[in-house]
């Protein structure tokens, strides 16, 4: 394999699962036509564990739609790709988060901004903890 150009682009974890799910079709698709077509066992060790890693990321119930989206929403701020695709690869839930993934945030972005960042990114991409940690905090409340 020859690697043309090394920084063609980024690439989010949903679009490298997506990727990886495809690649692994056509190798099964392959085999299947023609039975003594092997792929090395270093590479099948990779792809399962890549696949497992990004099965349990919150990558795994986005949606391109989702993607598209969460892209058109924060296009209004500035923005670099790479925290973007941070943003969006580890759906950040607090500001001390978003601080972590955004370079110079305090001095780029007033608390107001980021709590609008942290609202879109709870209703463009919601994860399926969401739902748990909204139960724990009502039942803490109730005991209370």
């Amino acid at each position: 394999m020859i690697i043309k150009n090394a920084r063609a682009g980024l690439l989010s974890n949903f679009e490298v699962l997506q990727l990886l799910n495809e690649q692994q079709e056509f190798q099964r698709a392959t085999q299947e036509k023609d039975a003594s077509i092997e792929y090395p066992e270093n590479l099948r060790t990779i792809q399962f564990e890549l696949t497992e890693y990004l099965n349990q990321s919150p990558c795994s119930t986005q949606d391109e739609a989702q993607v598209k989206s969460f892209l058109d929403a924060f296009s209004k701020y500035d923005l670099m790709l790479a925290e973007k695709l941070q943003i969006l690869n580890l759906r950040p839930k607090s500001p001390v988060e978003l601080y972590l993934l955004i370079e110079e945030c305090e001095e780029r972005f007033g608390e107001q901004e980021l709590e609008e960042m942290l609202q879109s990114i709870l209703d463009l991409l919601p994860r399926d903890d969401d739902y748990v940690e909204e139960e724990g905090e009502d039942e803490m409340q109730e005991g209370e």
